[in-house]
């Protein structure tokens, strides 16, 4: 049974992947993008890799899928005969690039069959060094005390694209948002959904510790009730951000780097983060930064203003 699901989810995910890159109209591609993220989660949670199906389901599914939404509407009011055009031009090379791509996925298939398992492994130390430390998720452990570096530029990467954005937006882009008509339904929503997803970030932020969840899983799903927020007309984008978000944009690079070169002082390692309340305290200030990035991205904006 488990072999016949494995095959299932296997093929599943080759379908959708070609549809993606070649379905024959780029607004099926997007929303076939966003079931193969939500697919890739329930892969990742069937690995038992639940961290990376939160994030997947969080990120690469709901946020990127609704940024490429966006996207498709701002290029069918900008070139619509575009967005009507296929996703896909035939060429002679196809046939032969496939093929080529074939042969090299099985040969590389047969090459990692061959190759021995090895027995000291850079997971096996890093769960053997968190057994005595303070975090019980080791994912958590990994990102923060082991892999601190490459956790610090993944922040930088978002505050880059964010820079990006904000450029883009100073060039030229659609008017701002249509806010929806007044509407109880829509009222009564907003009610419900965004206390909710602020208290299941707060939970996922302080679960990721000992359990799956952690800073950016948590600051996915604040970012989902800004998105939310913004759709219902609430929120609008500006050509420029207020200080209050222009400090939590920066808050996780600079409370990360910060606390991470407290070691230095007692002859430490760089980007080691030694206890709990400074694992919440980076975890924290890394929630709000990723939540502010995404919803910005998302917009193409530099900032944010309140509907008035």
């Amino acid at each position: 049974m488990s072999l016949a699901f494995d095959i299932v989810l296997g093929l599943a995910l080759l379908l959708l992947g070609g549809l993606v890159v070649a379905g024959p109209r780029l607004f099926l591609s997007i929303v076939v993008f966003t079931v193969f993220g939500l697919l890739m989660a329930v892969v990742w949670a069937h690995l038992g890799a639940p961290d990376l199906a939160l994030a997947e389901a969080a990120i690469g599914a709901g946020l990127t899928g609704a940024m490429l939404m966006l996207c498709y509407r701002r290029l069918v009011a900008l070139r619509p005969a575009r967005a009507r055009e296929p996703g896909v031009r035939t060429t002679r090379f196809a046939v032969p690039v496939a093929l080529g791509c074939a042969g090299l996925a099985l040969a590389l298939m047969l090459a990692l069959a061959s190759v021995p398992v090895p027995e000291d492994t850079a997971g096996a130390r890093a769960l053997a060094a968190n057994v005595d430390g303070p975090l019980g998720n080791p994912v958590t452990a990994v990102l923060l005390q082991f892999r601190g570096y490459d956790t610090l530029l993944e922040m930088l990467v978002l505050l880059v694209a964010w820079l990006g954005a904000a450029m883009v937006a100073r060039v030229g882009r659609p008017g701002p948002l249509q806010p929806p008509g007044p509407s109880p339904l829509l009222d009564a929503l907003l009610a419900a959904v965004v206390p909710a997803a602020l208290l299941v970030g707060g939970y996922l932020l302080h679960v990721g510790g000992k359990a799956p969840g952690g800073a950016f899983q948590a600051g996915a799903v604040l970012a989902a009730a800004g998105v939310l927020l913004a759709l219902a007309g609430r929120l609008q984008p500006r050509p420029r951000p207020g200080v209050t978000q222009v400090v939590l944009l920066v808050l996780g690079v600079v409370v990360f780097t910060a606390v991470g070169l407290l070691p230095l002082a007692q002859g430490g390692p760089v980007l080691r983060i030694a206890g709990l309340g400074a694992v919440y305290l980076v975890e924290g200030a890394m929630m709000l930064s990723i939540a502010m990035t995404l919803v910005l991205l998302f917009l193409g904006a530099a900032g944010l203003g309140r509907r008035r």
